[in-house]
């Protein structure tokens, strides 16, 4: 039996579908609560020592990760000098005895913007800061209470306007707002009611079964001598297996579950001789094994193989070597054949058994091994490092799909507020995702962050990846570089059959020269391509201040116009015409099963994308084609597609 290569096994991520039309129930979810008074019978708490004692508790855990870091780092004592270490510690260890003055310091260092503050251990630091800062200012402000009731009106409006409109602009600042209540202990039922109607998941994924078959199912056909001795007789011959390898998805909601199938059976040409006696012997033995593994958002499992098999004989002959009495010898012969056949035929299920048992474990332990520690090197491990890691990831499996649901937004962030659309009945791949998935993440990545040309370059190179033309320079343009908003630095706008995207620079360089603040974006309507889909720009790309409204009488400075030229020379580049969104190339034996088709892209004005990709196009031959066979055999790890999760959901 040829192995099965497993070594880059990892998940392939879906969705179970949704199985009620819960749509309305979640739509109504913010309208109920702009029907309520937020806030009612929940007044003001003073912050206890408790609370403050927590928030201390909170930062001393993230200065650990941290300090780790800088201890790696050869810049780690500048770091330290810069982030002014000893207060942070102290102010780490006063418990209840916070000093706000001290917290606002660090935090305004934390929060400067320079470049290395955006990465996970210092945002973890520089939001537990704040949570004890807000705390510390709770506590000891005498106007805490006015400041509650503020918020609350803030949360209200914010509120109503997303019952109001349906879009995720309009609930933009409650986020923030439930993370301050959250910091000072506050209104603890708003926040709960707040989050179960704006903390949806985000993003979802589903692959159908048959899809991943196309680089796992293969056939069985091996042809194998027999030298064995059963029951004390000499059995030599020749056996032939058929049968096939599967991948089946087993339905489960805890977890993945995916099982590796051998079904076969051997047929047997064999003869045994003992004494003057050689008896022919054809044997059918029916032999199924399976393989495993459970998926969840921690680890991948294995567990051990489970093989079975049943054995049916008959003789095909009975030779005697002697010259007289060969009737007798004969039946003698098989009258003992008979008594023995279910004792010979049970050793034979025996054997067979723990034969098919033993080659596939031994066939697929050593690479799930590996796929395991992949898991966590190539998919967990990466994304935690980046502050990508979902807060929520629930993988699970259908009769047929293989799926995961996930959420991704941090205290101070808002995800999905409705369920998804419906998704192409016929894609064996589509993903869902909310445009707060990109947002956030963005938002985590590129807040605050300045990128060079130098960097992006350097970058690519790195990675082997060819400098695309839209960032390279001509021959006349100096090197650039573009400082991003903390605040939603790069933003997906969803719209109906339109999207809209935006980069946000507080701070352009071209050359030696600064510019300041100015946002960018195109809008692209949703078009059906030949074949396919296409997106096609919405007018010119536009280029403005923040809160510039085009042809409102103000006027543009002559820095502005002139920032305005270089932008618009560089971003007609990156926000082309006409998209035309390619097939879908799959990786590894995947590939004879692409490249995939884009069949569906839908937007919705509630911020959902619902992307979906059909079976490949059938090939026309203008002449007979010619029979060929595929070598090599397929291995599970490009079946189950190492890279679709890092490409499809968060890939750097």
């Amino acid at each position: 039996m040829t192995s099965l290569r497993l070594a880059r096994f990892l998940p392939v991520v879906a969705l179970v579908l949704v199985l009620i039309d819960a749509e309305a129930v979640r739509a109504a979810d913010l309208a109920t609560l702009a029907d309520q008074p937020l806030g009612q019978g929940e007044a003001f708490r003073p912050v206890s020592p408790g609370r403050l004692a927590a928030a201390a508790s909170k930062l001393r855990e993230a200065l650990g990760p941290l300090d780790r870091l800088l201890a790696r780092s050869a810049s780690g004592t500048n770091w330290k000098t810069y982030l002014d270490w000893a207060a942070l510690q102290q102010q780490a260890a006063s418990g209840s005895n916070a000093d706000a003055s001290v917290l606002r310091r660090v935090f305004g260092r934390l929060d400067a913007g320079e470049n290395g503050l955006e990465m996970p251990p210092f945002a973890a630091v520089r939001r537990a800061v704040a949570g004890y800062l807000e705390a510390a200012d709770a506590a000891t402000n005498p106007q805490a209470g006015d400041v509650y009731l503020q918020r609350l009106d803030k949360l209200a409006a914010a509120v109503a306007a997303g019952a109001s409109t349906g879009v995720p602009e309009s609930l933009d600042a409650v986020g923030p707002l439930l993370a301050r209540l959250e910091d000072s202990g506050q209104a603890p039922g708003v926040i709960a009611r707040i989050r179960g109607a704006v903390s949806r998941p985000n993003l979802f994924l589903e692959v159908d079964e048959s899809l991943l078959a196309r680089g796992v199912n293969r056939s069985v056909d091996d042809v194998s001598p027999i030298n064995d001795v059963v029951l004390g007789t000499r059995v030599r011959g020749t056996g032939h297996t058929t049968g096939l390898v599967r991948l089946d998805f087993v339905p489960s909601s805890a977890s993945a579950v995916v099982d590796i199938s051998l079904d076969a059976t051997n047929y047997s040409d064999t003869k045994g001789s003992q004494g003057p006696v050689t008896v022919r012997t054809f044997g059918t033995t029916k032999v199924d094994a399976r393989k495993r593994m459970l998926i969840d958002d921690q680890r991948i499992v294995a567990l051990p193989v489970e093989a079975s098999a049943s054995t049916n004989t008959r003789t095909a002959g009975i030779g005697v070597n002697k010259k007289f009495g060969q009737r007798l010898i004969r039946k003698i012969a098989s009258k003992k054949i008979a008594e023995m056949r279910p004792k010979a035929e049970a050793i034979a299920e025996n054997k067979a058994r723990e034969k098919v048992r033993e080659q596939f474990e031994s066939q697929t332990s050593a690479a799930i091994g590996q796929a395991s520690r992949d898991y966590q090197a190539k998919f967990r491990q990466p994304l935690m490092e980046r502050g990508w890691y979902p807060e929520l990831l629930q993988l699970n499996t259908t009769q047929s799909r293989l799926c995961v649901t996930a959420r991704k937004s941090l205290a101070d962030q808002i995800a999905a507020f409705t369920a998804p659309p419906a998704i192409d009945p016929d894609a064996v791949l589509s993903a869902r995702v909310h445009e707060t998935m990109v947002n956030n993440t963005a938002e985590i990545t590129l807040g605050g962050r300045t990128i060079t040309q130098q960097f992006v370059e350097e970058q690519m190179k790195k990675n082997n990846i060819a400098v695309p033309m839209e960032f390279q320079n001509d021959a006349d343009q100096p090197p650039w570089s573009i400082t991003f908003a903390k605040r939603r630095p790069v933003d997906l706008d969803v719209e109906d059959n339109r999207v809209k995207m935006t980069v946000r620079g507080t701070r352009y360089t071209s050359g030696d020269r600064e510019f300041d603040a100015m946002d960018v974006w195109a809008v692209y309507r949703i078009e059906p391509g030949h074949p396919g889909i296409r997106l096609v720009r919405d007018g010119d790309v536009q280029i403005y201040p923040p809160g510039f409204v085009p042809g409102g009488g103000e006027k543009l400075s002559v820095s502005q116009t002139s920032l305005r030229r270089i932008l618009q020379k560089r971003f007609n580049k990156v926000f082309k015409e006409v998209v035309d969104v390619e097939p879908l190339k799959l990786p590894g034996e995947l590939e004879q099963a692409g490249p995939l088709p884009m069949e569906q892209l839908d937007a919705r004005k509630d911020g959902w994308l619902a992307a979906g990709w059909r079976k490949a196009y059938p090939v026309v031959y203008e002449s007979a084609p010619q029979e060929t066979t595929v070598s090599g055999e397929p291995t599970l790890a490009a079946a189950i597609g190492a890279r679709i999760i890092e490409t499809s959901f968060l890939a750097p």
